[in-house]
């Protein structure tokens, strides 16, 4: 680059003399003068100039020769990476030259001047932004917030993730090294690591399979190993990974991480062996606000090992069943599907976890377990285990015929589905059922995932393993036809008047903690009765009957004694709901819907004047009655979300 400057001053001085003398000289012929000149400082430094280097057309390479050899040569002595003359020899000097500058220049430091060196050669020729030593301009600086500032970047060990982790089969983005990274004076963006990997070849054709740079679970960088990838530098295998731009702040620390695939095979010759990453130095390379490469560390970093252990992998991997937040939540279906009006395909009974841990895990055989109860009249038929709740036909792993249909205790034994959970993660199967034959007397259901005989896993190297936990789902209550009722919104509890000592006279309380739920229910299968406030059972009451009772007053998460001074208040839609032929009800039609506001309220004093013991109070909404013959749904008796919040009383 400094002999192209000396010719563009030449050319300068060249023009003014021209412009000075009394014919002003032509395009053609100052275009003539500047071939002269390069030619003139071509020979007088014993080559070709290193414009020239932008004109490479061919593949160069240790031992080729030739003018464009001689090019490369110039350009390499004149950025100050090849210490000798240009000789038109590529020899070793040219080829470590060489490697150096593609490693500034964020290239496969080969050695090898082949198409994308070519192409970057003729970029910086052309203006580009290419680094040289790092004390010409940057290769990018998007995100800086200094510009124009110089600054230092300081490059150390970041503490974790510490040495002596163990690397195994199939281990995805594994983290061996921190890189704590400090800006001082200037942002510094950086824009390259290179990674000294060893000596051995073992660690990328026999273990490692690809490497990464990760701010945080972000992937700055990423590039497989293999013989495209890794340079050998003397007994030093290197690979570099850059094409990104990660700014740390002008005076502030960021952490970056190694870290590394393991090959999904590992060969048992290579198990219980230790190898590691190391940083050497300068092995950072950023740019600051002014354009300059910034460097790191000034010495290199300690080799950071772990150790290779496959059998740990294959051999112990494990399984974990358990039940899955996805469960369906206890509650009350109604059966009104297909021709028969008593069937229900594809009943979600329990959502459960298989967690692999230190290795892939294959789960070939699984039995479901089904408990039926209530009046036990609803059979269950077929049995599916799918990947998702809807159980699409794409996601069915498998499917069964439930046995004992006749009896409480059934099950369902899923064979050869050879379902595969890959190491360290959670997959979420559903157990879904067809329910048939259901009529007007509640059955339930209920699912579970055993572990031992019921459960048949093996690791990825067919060794058989033993399971851990269970799962068992909530009870799901079935009716040929009925009321199904659900709630809207979150119920409340708001406490009114003034609390126990609030009245210095008498020292009585005239509190009131009233209790809000919005109950909706809709009319499936057949038309419905719902009970009205004078009805002797009506569908929500505080009467004393625990048989019929609607809300279950807690204190301090403990049901509480009963409260004699309480009241409950609901209205029924008679819009929606035709009370016509009936005295004390209303009928809901097959089909309709309707949301009740339900009110339940209770005082700080009893009725002969005795206060209610301190504490919190919650209510719990334990029951809804219904039909003309009195129904009663209890689904929701240990539910939270038909709890309401907690108020202090009295």
């Amino acid at each position: 680059m400094k002999k192209l400057v000396f010719v563009l001053g030449l050319v300068m001085a060249l023009s003014l003399v021209s412009v000075a003398s009394a014919a002003t000289p032509t395009i053609a012929e100052l275009q003539a003068q500047i071939a002269t000149l390069t030619a003139q400082l071509a020979a007088l430094s014993g080559g070709t100039a290193s414009s020239d280097v932008a004109t490479i057309t061919k593949t160069l390479k240790f031992g080729s020769r030739g003018d464009q050899v001689t090019a490369l040569q110039d350009y390499l002595i004149d950025e100050g990476y090849l210490d000798s003359t240009a000789d038109g020899k590529f020899g070793p000097k040219t080829k470590a030259a060489v490697k150096a500058w593609q490693a500034d220049n964020d290239l496969t430091a080969d050695g090898i001047v082949g198409p994308r060196s070519r192409a970057k050669l003729a970029e910086l020729m052309a203006g580009g932004t290419g680094t040289g030593t790092g004390t010409g301009t940057g290769t990018g600086t998007t995100g800086i917030t200094t510009p124009g500032v110089e600054g230092t970047l300081t490059v150390t060990a970041n503490p974790t993730p510490g040495a002596g982790q163990t690397l195994r089969e199939a281990d995805v983005k594994k983290e061996i090294l921190g890189l704590k990274l400090e800006a001082k004076l200037s942002d510094i963006a950086v824009q390259r690591v290179k990674v000294d990997l060893g000596s051995s070849t073992a660690i990328y054709n026999k273990v490692i399979g690809k490497i990464y740079v990760l701010d945080g679970s972000t992937v700055l960088a990423e590039s497989p190993l293999n013989s495209s990838t890794v340079v050998k530098d003397g007994t030093t295998y290197y690979i570099t990974l850059a094409g990104f731009n990660y700014v740390v702040p002008k005076n502030t620390t960021k952490v970056l991480t190694l870290a590394v695939d393991a090959l999904s095979s590992i060969e048992s010759a290579y198990e219980v062996s230790t190898y590691g990453l190391l940083l050497p130095a300068d092995g950072v390379r950023g740019v600051d606000g002014a354009g300059l490469d910034q460097k790191g560390p000034a010495s290199a970093l300690s080799r950071r090992t772990f150790t290779v252990d496959a059998d740990s992998l294959t051999e112990g991997a494990t399984l974990a069943v358990s039940t899955s937040n996805s469960t369906a939540s206890t509650q009350q279906i109604i059966a009104d599907q297909n021709t028969d009006g008593d069937e229900y395909d594809k009943l979600p009974l329990l959502a459960f976890n298989l967690k692999a841990e230190n290795g892939d895990v294959k789960v070939t055989d699984l039995v479901a377990g089904i408990t039926r109860g209530g009046g036990t009249v609803a059979t269950a038929t077929t049995a599916y285990l799918c990947t998702d709740a809807t159980c699409s036909s794409s996601s069915v792993i498998g499917s069964a015929t439930v046995s004992g249909t006749s009896a409480t205790a059934m099950t369902a034994t899923f064979s050869t589905i050879d379902y595969v959970i890959p190491a360290d993660t959670t997959k979420t199967l559903y157990l879904l059922v067809d329910i048939r034959d259901a009529d007007t007397t509640a059955t339930t259901f209920v699912g579970d995932v055993t572990i031992g005989s019921n459960v048949t896993a093996e690791t990825s190297s067919g060794t058989s393993i033993t399971e851990t936990g269970g799962a068992t789902g909530n009870t799901i209550t079935i009716m040929e036809s009925g009321l199904e009722i659900s709630l809207v919104g979150s119920p409340t509890l708001a406490a009114t008047g003034a609390p126990q000592g609030g009245i210095a006279a008498y020292n009585l309380s005239t509190s009131s903690m009233k209790a809000t739920f919005n109950v909706k229910v809709k009319a499936i299968g057949s038309d419905v009765v719902l009970p009205t406030v004078a009805s002797d059972t009506p569908m929500f009451t505080v009467g004393a009957s625990t048989a019929l009772r609607t809300f279950q007053l807690l204190k301090d998460g403990v049901a509480a004694a009963a409260n004699t001074a309480t009241s409950t208040d609901y209205d029924l839609d008679t819009e929606i709901c035709s009370t016509s032929g009936l005295t004390n009800g209303c009928t809901l039609a097959e089909g309709e819907e309707i949301t009740i506001p339900v009110s339940y309220t209770f005082y700080g004093r009893e009725a002969a004047g005795t206060a209610i013991a301190s504490g919190n109070y919650k209510v719990q909404m334990v029951g809804v009655n219904w039909g003309a013959t009195a129904t009663r749904s209890t689904f929701m008796s240990s539910l939270l979300n038909w709890r309401t919040n907690g108020v202090s009383a009295p």
